[in-house]
């Protein structure tokens, strides 16, 4: 059973698909984290640089 497991996330498919979603989820966290202020709400991820 953990064989067959094992051989279908070391699919590349899934693995592409799974790498799709986590850096997906990234993205969206730091959309939402810094996406809803508008230019005179607080700080924005580049104005320290």
């Amino acid at each position: 059973m953990i064989d067959k497991l094992k051989d279908f996330f070391y699919r590349e498919k899934v693995r592409w698909v799974n790498r799709f979603i986590y850096y997906l989820i990234i993205l969206l966290l730091l959309f939402f984290m810094y996406g809803f202020n508008d230019a005179s709400a607080g700080s924005y991820i580049y104005n320290d640089f």
